[in-house]
This record gives C-alpha cells, structure tokens and sequence, in this order.
C-alpha cells in the first residue's frame, strides 16, 4: 500500500480536530445547561416557580423580571380598582367652594348710597357727611343734588344758619318726568337782557 502524502495527513488531522472541538462545544453546552437554575423565587409570593413564570427583562442581570407574572397582574389590577374608588369618592363628595377675601368686604356703594348712608346714621351738615363718607365736596354736592331734586329722599332745612339734611320719610319718589329743575344760567342771562330790552324799548315808546 502505499503511504498517504503529507497532504492527506494534514487534511486527516484537521478533521479529527474540528471532531474534537465540536465535540468539546456541545459538552459545555450541555453542562451549563445543567449548572443554569430552571426556577426562581418570587419575593411577594415566596413562590419557586420555572422561569416561564418570570417575564422578560432585560436590565436584569438573569434576564427576568424580579416577580412572577401573576403577583405583576394583581398588583396592576389592585392599582386600578384603587384608582377607580378614588375617583368615585371624589365624585360623591362635593368639594366646598373656596371662600375668598371679598366674601367678607361690605358691597362698594356709590357716592349717592354713601351720603344717604350718611344721613341715616346722623350726619346733618355738608362737614359731618364729609366726615363721615370721605368723599370730596363736589361728589357730595351732586350726591345731595341728586337725593334732593330728582329722587327726594331726603329733604332740607335751615337751623342756626346751616343748612341740615334729613331723610325724607314720606317716601314719595317722583319720576323724571316729574322734575322741575332750575333755570340755567344761560336762560337766566337770557331773561335778563330781555328785561332791559323791554325796559329800553318802553321808554323810547314813552319819549
């Protein structure tokens, strides 16, 4: 026979050492398979359950979620009937409503309502409404004007050279149309120079 050629031999060499090395492969292959742990505890409920149990997770150093499938489904399930009892509690009570500062402020009252205020309470003379109201003496005028000639709830005298104001406790309103304001100064003026014209005219006449 004859010897086989170097080439052979190489060739021969390779193959058992690939034989080997597949064979070391799946040796180790099968030994971790027998070292990996095939269950894992649960830490809510303290169960050894297979790892088909465990979801995945891939932050975890074991790949798996740290509890079981069922302990994750009833505390998701316990967390929205907990959330769900909230919002029905909250819908059967009703919320008080928030009281501010200005629930307790008394109501802004006009410069008409303050000097009849005023006058209600005692002030009789222009000085003590002004005392008691703090409005300006032009705001207290036309509140006066106003309560005197267009709506007359209040009404006049003079005591001591000073005039007193008082409220008027007949009661009777009279409508805008009822009012008869004073003449202008302008119709005054008017009347005036008509007077000296008329004065003029008759003594010419008479002349």
């Amino acid at each position: 026979m004859a010897e086989p050629s170097k080439n052979q031999l190489l060739a021969a060499s390779l193959i058992v050492f690939l034989f080997a090395l597949l064979i070391l492969i799946l040796s180790w292959s099968f030994l971790m398979n027998d070292l990996s742990p095939t269950s894992k505890t649960c830490p809510i409920c303290t169960g050894d359950l297979p790892l088909s149990e465990f979801g995945i997770c891939r932050a975890r150093k074991d790949g798996k979620n740290l509890y079981c499938k069922g302990c994750i489904r009833s505390k998701v399930t316990n967390s929205r009937r907990a959330l769900k009892d909230y919002r029905a509690a909250r819908r059967r009570h009703v919320i008080a409503p928030v009281v501010t500062v200005a629930a307790f402020l008394p109501p802004m009252l006009t410069p008409v309502e303050k000097v009849k205020d005023a006058i209600r309470r005692g002030a009789r003379t222009q000085k003590d409404i002004n005392i008691e109201t703090g409005l300006t003496g032009d705001a207290i005028g036309d509140a006066l004007a106003e309560l005197l000639l267009w709506t007359r709830e209040i009404k006049t005298q003079i005591i001591n050279n000073a005039r007193h104001y008082f409220i008027n406790t007949s009661g009777i309103r009279i409508q805008d149309s009822e009012v008869s304001l004073p003449a202008r100064k302008a119709d005054v003026q008017a009347n005036t120079v008509s007077s000296e014209q008329l004065a003029v005219n008759s003594k010419r006449k008479a002349g």
